[in-house]
């Protein structure tokens, strides 16, 4: 069985066990919710929205407190794609929370994108949120682990058949990276962003840059919440809007899975290349061996004068067994000490070349 086959299996157990987490834990948090909702207890801001809307109501005899909620509802939506669930007309009612919008929340928590369009009015809810967080997180970036390294293999096998390819065509060597390397992340980058921002733009109904902008900012978990896909719409049917919600998730894992592998091959390729440039600012007296190499008294020209000596003498005499009495560079090191007894002594300095 192959390394490949080996890390497909991994990825289902860690998808599925992943996917129990976020669909029990939406049932959790809806049933905290809806149970446990106090009425009385609803945060100070929307006490305030309820005494401008009475204050409005008041002044104007000719609408209600439904059409001033309604059109709240009109406002949030045209302005941020989505309605302020603590915010409804009669807030002594019991509150209701859609299961897939609890499971679309809970979603936000462990891929830590947190678009901040919801979030949970009891206090029950908000301990269940930091629970769930450090048990949902770790499991997702053990799934995006493995996702990211099949994505190296292909991202590799990729730019391995770019590089062939161009070799065959051009006169570009195999070993040159660049065309190749460029080429496949050009076509992840449009696999996980453009075409994506394309299906968000016709769905959605944003503009072409809002997509780009969205998908940027989701799958680099910065998650602004200004614009936030797949929530429920008039337009779109229950079921679609389910589907629609799971391939949001399905690319969310896959595109942060890219975006992390590739992050983490292009910090590699810098730290080789740094690497490279500290080699190449070394000074070559550190890489080679001075005490062997070093020549005591004795300058470059006198080196090539004794070895033009020797030369001659070989001709001279005809003689294949002169030695080059410069072995390596090696030299003895004459000590001060030994000049002055071979002074006292009588003997001649001479070439003590060994």
């Amino acid at each position: 069985m192959g390394d490949g086959q080996v890390g497909w299996k991994q990825i289902t157990v860690v998808f599925c066990v992943l996917l129990a987490i976020l669909f029990v834990g939406a049932g959790i948090f809806k049933a905290l919710e809806e149970n446990l909702y106090n009425p009385e207890a609803v945060p100070e801001r929307v006490h305030k929205v309820e005494d401008v809307v009475v204050e409005f109501v008041k002044n104007h005899s000719y609408v209600t407190n439904h059409d001033v909620y309604e059109l709240l509802k009109r406002i949030d939506i045209a302005r941020h794609g989505y309605i302020d669930n603590t915010i409804h007309e009669n807030t002594s009612e019991n509150y209701h929370l859609d299961y897939m919008e609890s499971w679309y929340f809970c979603m936000t928590i462990v891929t830590t994108i947190g678009y901040g369009h919801m979030g949970p009015v009891t206090d029950a809810g908000k301990l269940f949120c930091c629970i769930y967080a450090l048990l949902g997180i770790p499991v997702w970036i053990i799934l995006l682990t493995l996702v990211g390294a099949q994505l190296s293999d292909s991202s590799r096998w990729i730019e391995k058949r770019v590089r062939e390819l161009l070799a065959r065509v051009t006169q570009i060597p195999r070993k040159f990276r660049a065309p190749g390397l460029a080429i496949s992340l050009t076509i992840m980058i449009t696999s996980f962003f453009f075409l994506p921002a394309l299906v968000f733009h016709k769905v959605e109904t944003w503009t072409y840059l809002e997509a780009i902008y969205f998908c940027v900012i989701t799958l680099t978990t910065v998650g602004f919440g200004d614009f936030v896909a797949a929530l429920p719409t008039d337009d779109m049917h229950i079921a679609a809007n389910v589907v629609y919600k799971i391939s949001v998730f399905l690319w969310i894992i896959v595109g942060l899975a890219f975006l992390a592998g590739s992050l983490e091959r292009i910090g590699t390729a810098l730290k080789i290349l740094g690497e490279k440039v500290t080699d190449m600012d070394l000074d070559p007296t550190e890489i080679t061996d001075g005490p062997e190499n070093e020549v005591i008294g004795e300058t470059n020209e006198a080196h090539d004068a004794d070895s033009n000596h020797v030369n001659g003498a070989e001709h001279k005499n005809g003689s294949n067994n002169v030695t080059n009495v410069r072995k390596s560079g090696k030299e003895k090191e004459i000590e001060p000490q030994e000049l002055a007894d071979w002074g006292k002594n009588g003997h001649y300095i001479q070439d003590t070349k060994l």
